[in-house]
């Protein structure tokens, strides 16, 4: 996203909603793959490079997931990366 982009975004959509709306979504997604696939947060842990309990964070909200964490996630899922992003709805 450009800049000129990037600040339309952050003067029409409440920035912070969009934000917690995303990381929410990235969440779920996790939750339902984690499900469906029998992946322990160990395993994905690893997929990051990071311990279990910060894998636990990321999934309870406390931290964000970085974009570069979600593309070695969705590569490790088998996932399309835009499955992790919600939809967006012009303003």
């Amino acid at each position: 996203m450009g800049r000129r982009a990037h600040n339309k975004c952050i003067e029409t959509a409440e920035y912070g909603q969009l934000m917690l709306a995303t990381q929410g979504h990235i969440r779920q997604v996790l939750a339902d793959a984690r499900a469906a696939r029998g992946v322990s947060q160990q395993r994905l842990a690893r997929v990051i490079g990071v311990n279990r309990e910060a894998m636990r964070d990321r999934l309870n909200g406390r931290t964000q997931t970085k974009a570069e964490e979600i593309a070695a996630l969705a590569a490790f899922l088998e996932m399309d990366i835009s499955e992790f992003f919600p939809p967006l709805v012009a303003s």
